[in-house]
């Protein structure tokens, strides 16, 4: 999977959180896209260096950890832009 496919996988799975109202962590991101704790904590540094989420970091290997994960409008902005490309 390529790191556009992952990052869109990641997002998209943070903006359900929002939808029901569950701001997504790490561990939850794991049990929902079924991706290692360290491939989880990589696309999210990167997200993060995009300003394409916000959270809360916290303790907890591997870093950056983070709970309250939320789409930034940046975020937002490229989930719709991927899905129009689509």
């Amino acid at each position: 999977m390529s790191d556009d496919h992952r990052m869109r996988a990641l997002l998209s799975a943070i903006g359900r959180g929002d939808d029901c109202g569950t701001p997504m962590s790490n561990q939850l991101l794991v049990d929902d896209l079924g991706w290692t704790p360290r491939d989880v904590a990589a696309m999210l540094h990167d997200a993060k260096a995009e300003m394409l989420i916000w959270g809360l970091r916290t303790g907890g290997n591997p870093q950056p950890n983070f709970e309250e994960i939320e789409l930034t409008v940046q975020g937002k902005r490229f989930l719709r832009r991927a899905a129009e490309a689509t």
